[in-house]
C-alpha cells in the first residue's frame, strides 16, 4: 500500500463529512484512511464508525481517551499501513488529484518527502486564496542542498505545516522527539513533528501544485482568543527545539540566529495582532495592551526587536507594543484592516 491519509478527529462533526468525502474521492486509490477520534463528544466518533461501515475495506478507526492533536497523530503513524503518510486536518480537504500528484513526484525523484502548496478557503466569505510557492517547481532537495528548507524552518512559518507534505513513514516512526511532553501544548506542533523527517530524508521534492485546502475559521477564532493561553500559543518549547536542530544544521551563524530571532519577534507581533484586532471596545483593548508582551522575548529576541536587519514597520510594531502606545497601534490596525477588506471583497 502506497498511502495512509491520517485525520485526526475531535470534535469536528460539522466539517468531517467534507473532509472524508475529498478523501475518499481521490483519482489515486492505493491508500487507506486512518481516522483517529480523539475521544470526541460531539457525535464525531460514530460518523467515524459509519464511515468504516460504509468503507471496510478502505477506511480504519482508532477511537482514544482525548490526548492532544500530537498523540492523535503519532496513534494514526503508529497504525499506518502504508509507505507514506500523508496528513489531513478534519476541517480541511485534499484537492481531487493530490495522491496522484505525489505518487508521480515519489516515482519520478524517489523521494522520502513531497512538500506541496495549498489554497487557504476563507469561510466568512467563501474566497480562495492559493498560497505562494515558496520554490521551483520540481525543485530537489539533497544533501547540502537541504540546507535551503532548513533556511526557511528559521526564518518563516511557510513550510511548517505537516498537512502539506508527504512523509515516508519510516522515517515518522524513527522519530525519537519525546512527543509527550509536548503533548498538552498543541500549538506549532507542525514545525515540531516537520523538524526530524526534513533532517533524515534523503531527498526532498517540493511540488508548486495547490493540492491542500486549508480553510480559515477568521472570525470564529478571534472571538475565542483569550489572555490566558498567550504563553501556549507562543510555546517556547518548541521554539527551543528548532534551536537545537539549527545547531545539528551546522546553521548557527549570526546571520542564522538573526533570522531565528525575527522569526521569534514576528511570532509575538502574529499574536498581538490576533488578539487586538479581535478585541470589542475601549476596555478590552486596553486589557490586551496592558498585557506585558515584552516577558514572551528571551533578551536576544528583545535586542533583535530594535535591530535594523528587522522591517522598519515590524520595528516600529514591536516598540508600540512593548511601550503601550495605543494611537500608533490602532493606525497600524486600521491600515492593516483596509488592506484585508481590499483583497476579500469584505
Amino acid at each position: 500500500m502506497l498511502f495512509s491519509v491520517l485525520i485526526p478527529v475531535y470534535n469536528i462533526s460539522r466539517y468531517l463529512p467534507e473532509c472524508v468525502k475529498s478523501a475518499l474521492s481521490q483519482s489515486e486509490q492505493d491508500f487507506e484512511l486512518v481516522l483517529v477520534d480523539d475521544g470526541s463528544t460531539d457525535g464525531s466518533g460514530q460518523l467515524c464508525d459509519q464511515y468504516q461501515v460504509q468503507h471496510p475495506d478502505r477506511v480504519r478507526v482508532i477511537h482514544q481517551p482525548n490526548s492532544g492533536l500530537i498523540l492523535a497523530r503519532r496513534a494514526g503513524i503508529a497504525a499506518a499501513k502504508g509507505d507514506y503518510c500523508i496528513f489531513l486536518d478534519g476541517d480541511d480537504a485534499l484537492e481531487p488529484d493530490c495522491l496522484a500528484t505525489v505518487r508521480e513526484t515519489i516515482a519520478r525523484y524517489h523521494a522520502d518527502i513531497v512538500i506541496y502548496n495549498n489554497v487557504s478557503f476563507f469561510e466568512d466569505d467563501r474566497t480562495r486564496e492559493p498560497n505562494a510557492p515558496v520554490f521551483a517547481d520540481g525543485t530537489v532537495f539533497c544533501g547540502d542542498d537541504k540546507r535551503r528548507i532548513y533556511r526557511e524552518l528559521i526564518a518563516s512559518w511557510r513550510l511548517n505545516n505537516i498537512w502539506t507534505k508527504a512523509i515516508k513513514t519510516e522515517l515518522l516512526r524513527a522519530d525519537d522527539t519525546p512527543y509527550e511532553r509536548f503533548a498538552t501544548n498543541p500549538h506549532t506542533e507542525d514545525l515540531l513533528q516537520t523538524l526530524y523527517p526534513v533532517t533524515h530524508a534523503n531527498c526532498i521534492v517540493y511540488c508548486t501544485k495547490e493540492l491542500y485546502l486549508y480553510r480559515r475559521h477568521s472570525r470564529s477564532m478571534t472571538q475565542k482568543l483569550e489572555l490566558s493561553q498567550i504563553t501556549r500559543l507562543y510555546n517556547a518549547a518548541v521554539q527551543q527545539q528548532l534551536r537545537a536542530y539549527m545547531t545539528q544544521w551546522g546553521m548557527d551563524s549570526q546571520e542564522e540566529l538573526d533570522l531565528f530571532n525575527a522569526r521569534k519577534v514576528n511570532a509575538l507581533l502574529t499574536l498581538f495582532w490576533q488578539y487586538y484586532r479581535g478585541t470589542k471596545g475601549a476596555k478590552q483593548k486596553q486589557i490586551a495592551l496592558n498585557y506585558n508582551w515584552g516577558a514572551l522575548l528571551d533578551e536576544e529576541s528583545r535586542d533583535f526587536s530594535k535591530n535594523a536587519k528587522l522591517s522598519r514597520v515590524r520595528r516600529m510594531q514591536m516598540h508600540a507594543v512593548l511601550t503601550k502606545q495605543r494611537v500608533l497601534l490602532d493606525c497600524f490596525a486600521w491600515f492593516g484592516g483596509i488592506r484585508m477588506r481590499a483583497k476579500h471583497g469584505a
